[in-house]
């Protein structure tokens, strides 16, 4: 019997009670990786006015100082995670990052935010790749889209709850007080995790774990695949979209919209960044949870009568992605602005449960997590640090002419048309998934 074959046979049978509790207590973990990556998009005004940063400098802090470390570091984790025990693996980072979370409110100045917001990327890249390889092998190619769909709730969830979270605490207990709560969840997450999971493909009685291909095979490997390829390129060109867009949102509220804020949060009692927090929380987690769950479902379904139906869908959510960006923020009312970010969130959120079918089917069983993390590679480095950088930049350049709102405004306006460029890398990579999955199937049954 081959290798392949006798770690999906030895494997032993889990509990329905275990696979829920397993993907409950991953999506929490995913949830605060979120969380604690996005809070600080709802305190950049507060941290730019007591640090005194210009945006460009928002926008390193708040991307590319999460992106620098965080893009280099997941492709060594997740080979670890292909040939070690991906629950140790996740048990620490959460632990890691929420450490470093925490110590964020105790920086004094922007280097030393920056240096620590590098450490929150470095534990947080430990998440994802091995989270969604061990769910992938929890759940038959069936019901994998759709199980994949439920862990990528985390994102929408925890970014919501960061956002509404962030804006309330901050007028209270100021920025400082906010990053030490954010990061004290995850000490308890990463314990549970550590303490009440197992990996069925790791310890001395561990189902025997297929052969893992030397680095450069898989690399060239999936070089080859087109559409891992156009998948790729097209989830970190919506990312550059989302995370540039995200990353100011806050800002532009309180510069664009700041009256009509002010007014909302007085008939509430609600100080304006708690109205920004709790109303991009709300419309946010709506839209992105229900485009992630109906993705997902539309994967399983669609996907099993033709499997392109897996970039289909990120394609046509990326296009519309870039027109609801488009409306948010060009209409005239703030309370308006704030409702179209649920139908932002809700096409960004469609890519989710196909889009990480897709790559984890083209990756083969023997390196998902590598493949993951060579995605976020690619992701992190164009998508989150790009964009909220490039946005910024913009942002500052328009400024002078412009006046800091309207230029803000520009800057965001321009980033979301790459969702155009985004849609057409998932349509590039439906001329070819079908072969290029026949290719996988092959090369995984000789391989044995």
């Amino acid at each position: 019997m081959t290798a392949a074959a006798e770690a999906q046979e030895a494997r032993a049978p889990v509990s329905g009670a275990y696979r829920s509790y397993l993907m409950v207590l991953l999506t929490a973990a995913y949830a605060l990786n979120l969380l604690d990556r996005q809070i600080i998009n709802v305190l950049a005004e507060p941290i730019k006015r007591d640090l005194g940063l210009a945006d460009w400098q928002l926008g390193a802090l708040t991307g590319l100082s999460f992106a620098l470390l965080y893009s280099v570091a997941a492709l060594p984790i997740a080979r670890l995670a292909d040939r070690g025990d991906r629950v140790r693996i996740i048990g620490l980072a959460v632990l890691a990052w929420s450490l470093f979370t925490a110590a964020c409110g105790a920086a004094a100045n922007f280097v030393q935010l920056l240096l620590l917001r590098v450490g929150v990327g470095v534990g947080e890249a430990g998440c994802a790749p091995p989270a969604q390889a061990l769910i992938a092998d929890h759940h038959p190619p069936g019901r994998r889209a759709g199980a994949l769909g439920v862990f990528a709730l985390g994102a929408p969830v925890g970014a919501s709850i960061g956002l509404a979270a962030g804006g309330l605490l901050v007028e209270h207990i100021g920025w400082r007080g906010t990053l030490v709560a954010a990061g004290a969840p995850g000490v308890v997450i990463g314990l549970l995790v550590l303490l009440t999971l197992k990996d069925p493909l790791a310890g001395p009685r561990a189902a025997p774990r297929p052969p893992q291909p030397a680095l450069g095979l898989v690399l060239r490997a999936l070089a080859r695949r087109r559409a891992f390829v156009f998948v790729t390129l097209g989830v970190a060109l919506l990312s550059f979209v989302n995370y540039g867009a995200m990353a100011f949102a806050g800002s532009f509220y309180l510069r664009v919209h700041g009256d009509d804020i002010a007014a909302l949060g007085a008939a509430f009692g609600v100080g304006p960044l708690g109205v920004i927090g709790v109303g991009m929380a709300l419309f946010g987690a709506t839209g992105g949870a229900a485009g992630t769950f109906i993705g997902g479902r539309l994967g399983d379904r669609w996907g099993a009568r033709d499997v392109r139906a897996h970039v289909w869908i990120p394609a046509a959510g990326s296009a519309l992605t870039a027109l609801a960006y488009a409306a948010m923020f060009t209409v005239p009312a703030g309370a308006g602005s704030l409702a179209l970010f649920a139908a932002a969130s809700f096409f960004a959120n469609l890519w989710n449960g196909p889009g990480a079918h897709a790559i984890q089917s083209l990756a083969g069983e023997r390196a998902r997590a590598t493949a993951l993390a060579l995605v976020l590679f690619v992701v992190s480095a164009l998508g989150l640090g790009l964009g909220p950088l490039l946005i910024g930049a913009m942002s500052d350049a328009f400024a002078p002419s412009l006046g800091e709102a309207e230029g803000l405004r520009l800057a965001i306006l321009l980033g979301a048309t790459v969702g155009v460029l985004s849609a057409l890398c998932h349509v590039l990579a439906s001329r070819s998934i079908r072969a290029d999955l026949a290719e996988v199937a092959e090369r995984e049954a000789l391989a044995g």
